[in-house]
């Protein structure tokens, strides 16, 4: 081993033991993960209030996505991913030209039921790999990425029609 080999090594390890440090700090790996989820739930229903009911056929171009059809898919996405994990089935999503209520009530309830598998979740889930519903091979902890990412994602485009329409879209809290 060279010199740069055996500096990566141990500075790789020392990165790893920290972030172990950081995780027991803040409780297990699932109780950070249901913690963010939580949070991700109150700003995607913040996004959803923000946007007024007339608008929620929104497009700021043709090929898009209304405002509320690119929320409904958030649900939607999340149900896809985290049902790779055999925890539950998601709430069934409305239609894509659903009133803003019937959509904030659909977001309401699938954070919920998200929030309710990852808790779920051992560090055995985690580290499982399975084949997914599309037959790729995923690690729980990738699909939990995965679902956590599409959600940051698409919440950041439709904050995007939230300026668009001239609303300031509401602040993640940290």
């Amino acid at each position: 081993m060279n010199r740069r080999e055996a500096a990566s090594a141990v500075i790789a390890g020392a990165a790893a033991m920290a972030s172990v440090g950081v995780v027991e700090a803040a409780g297990s790996i699932v109780d950070v993960l249901v913690a963010h989820w939580k949070k991700s739930k109150e700003l995607t229903l913040k996004v959803a209030e923000a946007m007024p009911a007339e608008n929620y056929d929104y497009k700021p171009f043709a090929d898009a996505g209304a405002f509320g059809r690119e929320l409904i898919h958030i649900g939607q996405a999340e149900g896809f991913y985290l049902g790779n994990l055999g925890k539950g089935k998601a709430p069934t999503a409305p239609p894509p030209t659903a009133p803003k209520e019937a959509v904030a009530k659909f977001l309401g309830e699938n954070f919920d039921w998200a929030i309710g598998v990852v808790g779920q979740l051992t560090d055995a889930d985690l580290g499982k790999t399975m084949a997914t519903m599309r037959g790729t091979a995923m690690t729980g902890m990738d699909i939990v990425y995965n679902a956590m990412i599409h959600t940051a994602h698409t919440r950041g485009y439709v904050e995007m029609y939230l300026r668009n329409k001239g609303v300031v879209p509401p602040t993640y809290s940290v």
